[in-house]
């Protein structure tokens, strides 16, 4: 009889420990999608990109952002952002890049959703120096997807982000011209 209770209890843990790794799973959201390059003699024209979403920016992670600017200033600011982690931007091909991102929206549109990814300014282009413009300190992705989440996308290499009243970031405004997502599609 004890037996069976001890049997029974390892079995129902088990289903537990089973449950809680696979809701972490479901919470996940991956995309695939084409980057279209430009191409030149040296680099490939578009190169295989992989999005994970592992969770999407809430009021409260917004309004901790500002309080630690407002207090500390950027010195602050930076560390504060990187400790968040909502995902990742991997570059396959020739660039071979695992950029992190920091904050992530996903919003409802006429279409379908617009899902909005915020990182530190990275230069994606291959074999290219990395120039800084005055307060274009992030890396934005846009993807806009129909009802099935599949569509296009931008990625912007050096974008100006503001916080909104209603503790939100959007991107404010940007210096070069987006690079191209195409054939982005929804993995899981």
């Amino acid at each position: 009889m004890a037996k069976s209770i001890h049997k029974s209890i390892l079995i129902f843990g088990l289903c537990l420990l089973l449950l809680g790794w696979t809701s972490s799973l479901w919470a996940q959201v991956q995309f695939k999608a084409r980057l279209l390059t430009g191409g030149g003699p040296n680099v490939e024209a578009a190169i295989n990109v992989r999005i994970n979403i592992k969770s999407y920016t809430d009021a409260d992670e917004v309004r901790q952002l500002l309080q630690v600017y407002n207090s500390g200033g950027e010195d602050a600011f930076w560390p504060a952002f990187y400790k968040i982690d909502k995902g990742s931007v991997i570059f396959f091909g020739g660039l071979g890049m695992n950029i992190s991102f920091h904050a992530a929206y996903e919003k409802s549109t006429d279409k379908g959703f617009k899902i909005i990814l915020f990182s530190k300014s990275h230069n994606i282009d291959p074999g290219s120096k990395r120039l800084i413009y005055g307060g274009f300190l992030f890396l934005v992705v846009e993807l806009d997807l129909d009802k099935n989440y599949r569509g296009e996308g931008k990625v912007f290499e050096d974008a100006r982000i503001r916080f909104t009243e209603q503790s939100t970031i959007e991107m404010e405004s940007y210096t070069r011209a987006p690079k191209t997502l195409v054939g982005v599609s929804l993995v899981k």
